[in-house]
This record gives C-alpha cells, sequence and structure tokens, in this order.
C-alpha cells in the first residue's frame, strides 16, 4: 500500500485560523507518516461564504505533518442550497461535476470520503473510473436516517455496489449502515475514533491550576465541543448550579454554530468560549472530570481526547458510546436528566479514590487511543478490502 496515492474527499478541513474537522488532519497526517501519498479535496460553499460573510480559502494549497512531509491541499468553490430539496437536486449534480474534475486531475488509486454527505458526491465517478471507495462513517445526529430517505432505490443499490468498505467509528453506526443497505457486513469494521497521543497525554499541571485561579480543593469539570443543545453545555450548567457547591469550577471550550444563538451561565465558569486546538490539553490536564451529556454522537473525539489523558468521564448512556466508555472509565447517564448529571459530578468530587481508579484505568489504556495505531488498522483494512475486490 505504501506505493498507492489516496484521496481523502471531506466537506471541511483545517486551515490556519480554523480548527474544524481536526481529527480528519490528524488521520491524513498518520496515513501519510505511514509512507502513503495523501491529496485533500475539501470543497468549499460560496454560499455559505455570502451567508455567514467567511472568508474563501485559496484553490489550492500545501500543507505539512509534523514531520515536515509536505502534501496537496484542494478547496474547489461548490454551491449548496440547504434544506430546499429542489435546488439542492441540481446543486447536487453540479458539485458531482466540480469535485468530479478535481478527483479525477490527482489520477488517485483510492478514494476515502469524510463522510457519507461527501460519498454521495464521489460514488458515481468512483463506480465509472472502477476506482476502490472507502467511507469514514462517523455521522451523528439523523444523518444516516436522512441520507437513506433521500436515496431512491436505484441510487441506492449502486452506492452499496460501488462502496468497497466502510470505516465505521461506532459499532452503532456499523449496525445501522448494515441496516439501512449501505453496506453489507463483511465490508465494515469498527475503529473508534482516535487522537494525537504525544499531545493528549496526563502530565503534571504544575503552576497552569494556580494561574487558572484555582485553590487545591476545587473540583474542575471540562467540557469541550459545540456550544449547541445536542452536546448538552447548557445541562451542565443547570447541573452545577443545582449543586450550589463554590469549589466546583468549570470551563466550556466551544463556540455556538454560526447563525444559531445559544448561551448558558452557571458559579464558578473560569473559561468559556473558543480556543486554539493546540491549547485545549493544558486545560484538559488541570480538570478533575470531563462532561459530556451529549444526546446523538458518531464517536466524540472530545471524549476521546479526555480519555487519553486520563479523565473520568461523565457521558450518555446510549449506544454510540458503548465502544469507548464502561464502568471502569466512565458515569453513564441519561443525558437530557440534570439530577443525573448532578448526581454524578456529585460522587465524583466526593470519592477521590473512585477518580483515582478511573484515571489509573484510562492511562493504562493509553496506546488504544493513538491515532497512529488506528491509521495502521484502517490501512490494513483497506488493503485487504481491495485485494477481497480485485
Amino acid at each position: 500500500m505504501k506505493n498507492k496515492h489516496i484521496v481523502v474527499v471531506a466537506g471541511n478541513y483545517p486551515s490556519p485560523g480554523r480548527q474544524i474537522l481536526v481529527f480528519v488532519q490528524e488521520l491524513v497526517h498518520a496515513l501519510i507518516d505511514l509512507g502513503l501519498k495523501v491529496t485533500v479535496v475539501a470543497p468549499q460553499s460560496l454560499t455559505h461564504s455570502v451567508l455567514h460573510k467567511q472568508l474563501l480559502l485559496p484553490n489550492y494549497s500545501t500543507a505539512k505533518t509534523e514531520n515536515g512531509v509536505q502534501y496537496n491541499v484542494y478547496r474547489p468553490y461548490t454551491i449548496t442550497a440547504g434544506n430546499n430539496r429542489i435546488l439542492s437536486k441540481f446543486t447536487n449534480w453540479l458539485n458531482t461535476i466540480i469535485l468530479s474534475s478535481v478527483i479525477k486531475k490527482q489520477n488517485p488509486d483510492i478514494l476515502y470520503t469524510h463522510f457519507w454527505s461527501s460519498t454521495l458526491l464521489v460514488y458515481k465517478f468512483a463506480n465509472v473510473n472502477n476506482i476502490p471507495l472507502f467511507v469514514a462513517c462517523g455521522e451523528g445526529d439523523n444523518a444516516l436516517e436522512d441520507m437513506f430517505r433521500s436515496l431512491t432505490e436505484k441510487n441506492l443499490d449502486l452506492l452499496s455496489h460501488t462502496v468497497t468498505g466502510v470505516i465505521s467509528v461506532s459499532s452503532e453506526n456499523k449496525r445501522k449502515c448494515i441496516e439501512y443497505g449501505l453496506v453489507d457486513k463483511d465490508s465494515i469494521e469498527v475503529f473508534p475514533n482516535c487522537v494525537n497521543t504525544s499531545i493528549f497525554k496526563k502530565t503534571d499541571p504544575g503552576q497552569f491550576r494556580k494561574q487558572l485561579g484555582l485553590n487545591e480543593d476545587d473540583f474542575l469539570v471540562a467540557f469541550v465541543g459545540g456550544f449547541i443543545p445536542r452536546k448538552g453545555p447548557d445541562r451542565i450548567a443547570k447541573a452545577i448550579s443545582q449543586l450550589n457547591d463554590p469549589n466546583i469550577k468549570a470551563f466550556f471550550i466551544g463556540k455556538p454554530f454560526e447563525g444559531y444563538p445559544f448561551d448558558f451561565d452557571c458559579p464558578g465558569i473560569i473559561y468559556k468560549g473558543p480556543m486554539d486546538h493546540a491549547l485545549i490539553p493544558q486545560y484538559l490536564n488541570c480538570a478533575d472530570v470531563f462532561v459530556m451529556p451529549t444526546q446523538n454522537e458518531g464517536c466524540c473525539n472530545a471524549i476521546v481526547e479526555a480519555l487519553a489523558m486520563g479523565i473520568p468521564v461523565i457521558s450518555s448512556d446510549r449506544p454510540f458510546n458503548d465502544d469507548i466508555l464502561n464502568d471502569e472509565n466512565s458515569i453513564r447517564i441519561n443525558p437530557n436528566n440534570v439530577q443525573e448529571i448532578a448526581n454524578a459530578i456529585k460522587i465524583l468530587k466526593d470519592n477521590p479514590m473512585l477518580c483515582k481508579r478511573m484515571k489509573e484505568y484510562s492511562i493504562s489504556k493509553h496506546n488504544q487511543y493513538s491515532i497512529s495505531s488506528r491509521a495502521y488498522s484502517i490501512l490494513s483494512f483497506i488493503d485487504s478490502q481491495v485485494k477481497k475486490h480485485s
């Protein structure tokens, strides 16, 4: 596989000042470190740029891995129509032509799409040109269901026969993909999300807790994610307010989605707002617990980052968390129940030995959260599926 050229198609890709889908970039860099040639194609919407007054990025640029290896990033202009079904048919047709033109010039050996939404724009091109197509299925919300309902029987059949393999981030997503007929059970494997463990690792917080204004007996609650109802920062804030404990402090790293106002507040907040991704480990390293009462996920990268740093987790009891959370590293709660969230925070605050056991368990599993190991496993899966279909 080392001489193969993989084109990764993603709806977004990080750039200086825009830290979005960082986990896709981490996987790209890990694949390059394994000796592959990787090119990224990340379409950018002209419509979105105009509506949200966001500057467009260059159509072509280069980026470098942490080891200094340069690779190409293409960001072709596309047009999107939101929820307008009639216009969407036209824009999808147009965007398919645009992406196909860019990808064809790269002469890829393999196409790798993040996520199914990107797959819909390139699977016909892959089929016509007989290019192995792999899908990273990380959808949360009802994205899989919505996509399945949007496909005609003819297009679903063509899609499922074109896809060579699916990399699912959870057993729940795997179940859905098989149930909806997107892929057969022998062509999909579960690879939970991983992180750069050289960055996300437990170290001595040193003086940073003091710089944050924390006392020795303060219990620090961490949240990292979008400020949206699904993720539940408002429910965490209500739980903290309900506990009414002056020694409970919190930081909320994230921001609302563009054009989607959402706010919350509680006592003890030491930081609230967006942050450069490179600074997040320093803050997480000071946390006593990571709380994410999310209602729906593919596989939450923020939770995996917390686990890699040995932080006890409080999160949803729903199936999408089953591959990464258990009784040894977390307390699972009903994500909509503020009382359960409050009770879980209090249990961990009042039980230092329980926190210690959870920390030690997660730290002992540190290597399992490595993006390098995940990239190697994914590459082995791709290789086996290509050989099986050749």
